[in-house]
């Protein structure tokens, strides 16, 4: 069983509304083998969601919870295909500028309203009004407009093909809303977003849990994905927040939690010897980089970010800092999404700590007696910005090392996530250790794009020719000439250096064997639907 958890689809429910139908009744004793109904899955969670709104801030521990609470028009599955999952079938137009959807009949939100096509224009509209805001701003401004063609189907229009339109549809913050509640949410100030998921939000307790209870009344599962498209066999889901990694560790152990992610590698003897539990690895569309803020000087100059890269040892990250638990990186994208590329090796900023000091003296920077280095009396020194999720202290602090070895100075600041994004939106950082996360190519663009910065664009990189060519990618059809703009796009990348790619990591997920039927699905999203707990 592939152990990856990302659970992706959250459902809330808005304070105010009548509290949520009790969960299906447990079965008798079924057969060894056999789903039962009942049960408590419990997950450790790093940090907790601030709210619960898909068109909300983008936390970790939102897109954690948002694909149990939420549906999505349509799902990806684990090579890439999509299926139906609210919309049950579609079609496009000749030129590609118009998709035409037709949603399942009988879905309802947990508000007891109806899904309907006036539902998913509100929530794409939603989307749009909230602009940068967005988590999924960048794949839905192509939409030129949508349309309530009749009940149950909905049309969108672009005025150029968004190929990469698909892949932002299947993301956990593109899950369709109740516009009733919604209405309601944002008068009030307060309150939580409905969705049609298979769970609904029942207990927060903050800082310490989030219980979801199953919906009784869920029938629309991705049949083409899961067995079980009706309500869930399992009763509950429980997040139990627990920053600490160790902690995590201990509490699976301890069979306080039946689920946690592990990524300090020198957790993983420990875990092979615990009894009842497996764990897998899996390399997902990911990539760890180190950042730079264009926009401050002297990270503003391509010759300085070039040198810092250099001086950066990514054998040493993956071999001290993980364990060799990842992947030398040497491109933008991560080699499991198409437009990588095995020649961008050639480019790449490789270790060079002589080139590196090279290049600082053509950026008219002098080394001084003690090492440091100084121009127009100033000297270069920086603050690098992360979270404080694991293992990004090891990595930090090697890469603190490797920058103090060619003498530059550099001061470490761990936030947690939200705080390291309203940080970054600020530019009150020099440094960025960060993850670059995404399901489809375009998010070059999303991350990358000047049109993104003060949003996605953490590290505020602006290149025309970049932009020229993460455009015409976006709205190239034909795959191979989107795969050759995406390379020219990412040599461009590259030699800029607004990141220095780092590595691809490896996740392990661990779970007790007392779980049966997880499926792991794109992203490494555990699917619950068919999951059961042995009593």
């Amino acid at each position: 069983m592939r152990m990856l958890l990302t659970l992706l689809f959250v459902m809330t429910l808005l304070a105010g509304c009548a509290a949520p139908p009790a969960a299906p009744a447990a079965d008798a004793p079924a057969a060894a083998g056999e789903p039962v109904r009942g049960g408590q899955l419990v997950r450790a969670m790093t940090g907790e969601p601030a709210q619960i709104d898909p068109q909300g801030a983008a936390s970790s521990g939102l897109s954690l919870v948002l694909p149990y609470l939420f549906d999505t028009l349509v799902i990806r599955d684990v090579d890439n295909s999509v299926h139906p999952l609210l919309a049950e079938s579609w079609e496009s137009s000749d030129d590609d500028k118009t998709i035409t959807m037709k949603l399942k009949p009988g879905v309802v939100f947990q508000d007891g309203t109806p899904l309907n096509a006036e539902a998913v224009k509100f929530t794409f509209e939603r989307f749009q009004e909230k602009g940068m805001a967005s988590p999924i701003y960048s794949g839905i401004r192509e939409i030129a407009g949508i349309e309530a063609v009749d009940d149950l189907t909905v049309r969108f229009t672009f005025d150029q093909p968004a190929p990469a339109f698909w892949s932002t549809l299947t993301m956990p913050y593109a899950a369709i809303i109740s516009p009733t509640a919604a209405q309601q949410v944002d008068a009030a100030g307060e309150g939580h977003q409905v969705g049609t998921g298979p769970f609904m939000l029942g207990e927060w307790l903050a800082g310490q849990s989030m219980t979801l209870v199953a919906n009784p009344d869920y029938a629309w599962g991705p049949g083409e994905i899961v067995e079980n498209t009706g309500a869930p066999y399992l009763s509950e889901i429980v997040f139990k927040v627990i920053p600490d990694a160790t902690t995590q560790l201990v509490a699976l152990e301890a069979g306080e939690v039946d689920v946690i992610f592990v990524n300090q590698p020198a957790h993983l003897p420990r875990l092979a010897a615990m009894p009842g539990v497996t764990s897998e690895e899996m390399v997902l569309n990911s990539l760890i980089y180190l950042g730079y803020n264009a926009q401050k000087p002297p990270f503003d100059e391509p010759l300085v970010r070039q040198a810092l890269s250099h001086a950066v040892d990514k054998a040493q990250i993956v071999e001290i800092a993980l364990g060799g638990l990842g992947q030398q990186a040497f491109a933008p994208l991560p080699p499991t999404l198409p437009g990588f590329d095995p020649s961008l090796q050639a480019s790449e900023l490789g270790y060079d700590p002589e080139q590196a000091k090279t290049l600082l003296q053509e950026a008219g920077f002098a080394q001084g007696n003690d090492g440091g280095w100084m121009r127009d009396g100033a000297a270069l020194q920086g603050l690098l910005l992360t979270s404080n999720r694991a293992p990004n202290d090891a990595i930090a602090t090697l890469i603190q090392s490797q920058l103090k070895a060619i003498g530059v100075p550099v001061e470490i600041q761990q936030l947690d996530s939200r705080a390291v994004m309203d940080a970054t939106t600020a530019g009150a950082f020099d440094l960025l250790l960060w993850r670059f996360e995404w399901s489809d190519p375009d998010g070059l663009r999303i991350f990358l794009g000047s049109d993104a910065i003060g949003g996605t664009n953490r590290t505020a990189y602006s290149s025309p020719e970049v932009d020229a060519l993460l455009n015409q990618a976006a709205h190239e059809t034909d795959e191979a000439a989107r795969a050759a703009l995406y390379l020219d796009a990412q040599k461009l990348i590259l030699a800029d250096a607004p990141w220095q790619p780092l590595y691809n990591p490896v996740d392990v997920m661990a779970m007790r064997a007392a779980v049966h039927g997880i499926k792991i699905g794109y992203m490494g999203r555990m699917l619950v639907n068919d999951g059961w707990v042995e009593r």
